[in-house]
């Protein structure tokens, strides 16, 4: 699993949460509001608060969100390729069970950006969604769902997307602030850079990108979906694991409660192949007190994963909850 392939299957699991006039002024009727961690700042519509665990903003009355995705410029060509082609998206956009109806492009305050219009089926409810793309010093993606029986306004929807603007990038101090959970770096591993708004990207070696995934890596990420049982932590954590690319095959070796992130988290380490390689892994998760949980995925080449343990270590030692 290199950097370019995480954010990749990240990109895949947050798509699976994932016009002036009358409703421009509904869009109107907050303060424009900076996503933290983010170049993206918007003007709410009525009800849609900032999120505490995600990048993006979120309505409880509704249920309804806004999550926000940046990328590095270099994806933008790729995905505007996706975006700009009907049949194309709804081929890729089927694979998480998204059904594209519709692509325009619309006006917003950062130039012309393409939107995607559809539908997704997930865990027995039907959303709406709105995904669009749009080019800055980052690419963004944002997208916005509103589950059967929220009653918003397309018009409303589309017209909040208008409103949005891009600018300077967040250092990765203020990027690092904004996410649910606080962790340390710790020798050999660095920070590369947070994912989503609720992930943290980290590697051990020279390269910042590492396509031939050579390097060890660590990823640390908070739940987006729906909360988990404290019960059901082990069952969810193998079945997290078996989800996770380039590990759908591991190898569990071995499974121990440890103490991780506050409270009593589940420790799995193990094998799997790579590309040819072996590696090792490990991965721990622990549930919060809202029943969201935190997961650290380590993973590196079997003959460097012993000189890169203890720091492993030190940074799940690292782990715990953001303040709310």
């Amino acid at each position: 699993m290199n950097p370019s392939a995480l954010r990749a299957a990240l990109l895949r699991c947050l798509l699976a949460l994932s016009l002036l006039g009358t409703g421009f002024g509904l869009a109107q009727a907050q303060d424009r509001k900076t996503i933290t961690g983010t170049t993206v700042s918007i003007v709410p519509l009525d009800g849609f608060t900032p999120s505490k665990t995600f990048a993006g903003l979120e309505s409880a009355g509704t249920k309804a969100s806004l999550l926000v995705v940046e990328l590095p410029p270099q994806a933008h060509d790729q995905l505007a390729a996706l975006f700009g082609d009907r049949e194309k998206a709804k081929a890729n956009f089927a694979r998480q069970n998204i059904t594209v109806d519709d692509i325009e492009t619309i006006e917003t305050g950062a130039g012309p950006a393409p939107l995607i219009t559809g539908s997704q089926e997930a865990n027995g409810t039907s959303y709406d969604k709105w995904i669009v793309l749009l080019k800055g010093e980052k690419t963004v993606m944002i997208t916005v769902q509103s589950p059967d029986g929220a009653d918003l306004d397309p018009d409303d929807i589309v017209a909040m997307l208008k409103t949005v603007s891009l600018g300077a990038p967040p250092s990765l101090a203020d990027k690092l602030k904004a996410l649910p959970f606080t962790v340390a770096a710790a020798e050999p591993f660095r920070v590369i850079d947070t994912l989503g708004g609720s992930g943290l990207l980290m590697t051990a070696g020279p390269l910042d990108a590492d396509p031939s995934g050579t390097q060890p890596i660590i990823v640390v990420a908070y739940q987006l979906s729906a909360p988990i049982p404290a019960d059901k932590l082990e069952a969810s954590a193998e079945a997290l694991l078996k989800q996770t690319k380039n590990l759908e095959a591991a190898t569990i070796a071995k499974r121990e409660r440890v103490p991780f992130a506050g409270s009593s988290g589940v420790l799995l380490t193990g094998t799997a192949t790579d590309r040819g390689t072996e590696k090792r892994f490990a991965q721990y998760m622990a549930v919060g007190a809202d029943g969201r949980f935190v997961r650290l995925v380590a993973i590196a080449p079997a003959s460097a994963y012993d000189a890169v343990k203890a720091g492993i270590e030190t940074v799940a030692a690292s782990i715990s909850f953001a303040a709310k």
